[in-house]
């Protein structure tokens, strides 16, 4: 079967475009297994910031499209009123990759981007892979940090925020709309997901496909192994300089903790002094993190990653909104004690009470009262991670997951 995708990054290619860029994630492990199937014939179609021709790497065919931009100052203006970033002029180049390869099915990775937009250019039939929702998130975006907190800090020109916010979210989400309302097939993983994409999708057949994390996470020689806690007890959250992931609540629960006596060391992997969420939130609640115990540790690669989470205690996720977070369930996977917010997706990636905690979101309290929970029953946060890194080592399988996507593919392709 020959099947183009079109995705926000270069898949697997990154490893030639850019070997040390940390990108890639899921997709670049995808591409890497589901060219081993004979009966594969896949192309990739990707933005690219410079002109590039398209190029083969082990064994797949790789298109880099360059972003059009508006010719002239009436262009740019519509552009900028619009926040559609000049759609029509970039989802003509990806058309013209569509006739080049002429696929029997097209795989859309994600709706945060354009590239669904392809739907209304070619009757090849075309699935949609979930990876966040934008409209639901735009409601989660200010659920932690006051907005004027953020516009101190971010931008000190509050109509060029008011734009570049505008063009991220709330006019995206309406693209996305626009994109989901005319979806035949939808490929998701929570029931969250699948909820969502009913009311925004409603002519869809729904698929199953789960996702391949990197690939040091599946060694079995990198595992969770302490036979007791730390004193002050090791957290670890990985993040991103974004409002809704929670950063505000990593703050507060650290505060309530330091001021209860329980000692702690809290590590966000991600973020740095510099970031516009650490900011924003130190000018809000006026608090110095490191005096409550939070390190933050910046953009770790993979292998940085693993060594700090497995000297860690207890992995915590504080988003205010999530779909099936791949930090979360790279921590599962090595067998990780577990505390989450129980938002979006996040409930059909851990079960609650078996392995890990789910926990309200946005409510310090009860996140340090989890938090305490487990220090309390080493033997029960134990059982946890070895319950989730046994459901996650399965969910996660390569071999699983490429099969969930070629049975979806050929079910799609035999419709047609």
């Amino acid at each position: 079967m020959k099947i183009l995708w079109l995705s926000n990054n270069p898949c697997y290619a990154i490893k030639k475009l850019s070997p040390d860029t940390q990108s890639g994630g899921w997709l670049k492990a995808l591409n890497y297994h589901l060219v081993e199937k004979d009966d594969v014939e896949l192309s990739v179609c990707f933005y690219w910031p410079v002109p590039l021709d398209s190029f083969e790497f082990r064994k797949t065919t790789y298109y880099p499209v360059t972003k059009a931009k508006p010719e002239n100052l009436l262009q740019k203006i519509i552009s900028r009123v619009s926040g559609y970033k000049d759609d029509d002029l970039n989802i003509k180049k990806i058309k013209d990759i569509v006739d080049k390869v002429n696929p029997d099915l097209i795989h859309v990775h994600g709706t945060e981007l354009n590239l669904g937009l392809i739907q209304y250019e070619t009757s090849i039939p075309v699935v949609i892979s979930i990876q966040g929702i934008l409209s639901p998130y735009y409601e989660k975006y200010f659920s932690g940090i006051p907005e004027k907190y953020l516009k101190r800090i971010k931008k000190r020109n509050f109509i060029s925020f008011f734009n570049e916010l505008n063009s991220s979210f709330r006019i995206n989400a309406k693209r996305e709309r626009n994109i989901l309302k005319v979806s035949n097939y939808i490929m998701g993983r929570t029931a969250w997901d699948k909820r969502v994409t009913r009311l925004l999708a409603p002519e869809s057949s729904y698929f199953v496909a789960n996702e391949i994390l990197r690939e040091h996470f599946y060694s079995d020689k990198l595992k969770w192994k302490k036979t007791s806690f730390d004193k002050p007890l090791k957290l670890i959250t990985t993040t991103g300089d974004v409002a809704y992931k929670g950063f505000e609540l990593i703050v507060k629960t650290a505060k309530i903790l330091h001021e209860y006596g329980i000692e702690i060391e809290w590590y966000v992997v991600g973020l740095n002094e510099s970031n516009v969420v650490p900011k924003a939130v130190k000018t809000w609640l006026e608090y110095n993190v490191e005096d409550i115990g939070i390190k933050l540790l910046g953009v770790m690669n993979e292998k940085e990653l693993i060594r700090i989470l497995l000297v860690s205690d207890v992995y915590c996720q504080v988003s205010h909104i999530e779909n099936s977070p791949n930090s979360l369930c790279e921590a599962m996977i090595l067998g990780m004690p577990l505390i989450a917010t129980n938002v979006g997706g996040t409930s059909s990636m851990v079960k609650n009470n078996l392995e890990g905690i789910l926990v309200q979101e946005g409510e310090p309290y009860e996140y340090a009262g989890a938090i305490i929970e487990l220090l309390n029953d080493f033997k029960k946060a134990k059982k946890y991670g070895e319950n989730g890194r046994k459901r996650a080592m399965e969910r996660h399988r390569p071999s699983k997951v490429v099969d969930e996507i070629l049975k979806t593919y050929n079910t799609i392709i035999q419709k047609r």
